[in-house]
């Protein structure tokens, strides 16, 4: 009888080791995929961080040909008006098209970064204004990163 008891009691010494080897794997398993979660979304974020910043980059870029572009056909050499024309357009007609090209429309509601800096001015925290704006606070935190800048 205590032979049978003695086998008994190492089988169930066994099946509890196995349950706990197993429950330890899948745990092990949900950590390693929580860690490769996060570095994903990192990855995902600085990449639209960094196109982000290339995108202002450029329209600073931009911005500055522009006004460059403006300043020296804004200024008529000798007087004569042929030369401050460019092949079909002259300057005057080039800037309304850009400026037409920037305007908002008047009818239409406030972007969701400038909503989103009046927020933050008023003394609103990131949490908060994701909430109000229904978007994520990533988002919001870089909005208001770019508009700082």
């Amino acid at each position: 009888m205590i032979l049978f008891l003695l086998i008994l009691s190492i089988i169930f010494n066994i099946a509890a080791f196995l349950s706990i080897y197993l429950l330890f794997m899948r745990q092990n398993r949900l950590i390693s995929k929580e860690v490769q979660h996060e570095r994903t979304l990192n990855e995902i974020e600085q990449t639209f961080t960094g196109y982000l910043l290339e995108m202002k980059e450029e329209n600073e870029h931009f911005l500055k040909q522009f006004e460059k572009i403006s300043k020296t056909t804004a200024k008529p050499a000798d007087g004569d008006p042929d030369k401050t024309e460019e092949p079909g357009l002259t300057a005057k007609t080039t800037r309304n098209m850009a400026t037409a090209a920037y305007k908002k429309p008047a009818g239409k509601p406030r972007s969701v970064s400038d909503q989103a800096k009046d927020l933050k001015s008023k003394g609103y925290t990131v949490e908060e204004i994701a909430k109000q704006l229904k978007k994520g606070k990533t988002e919001i935190e870089l909005m208001l990163k770019f508009k700082q800048s």
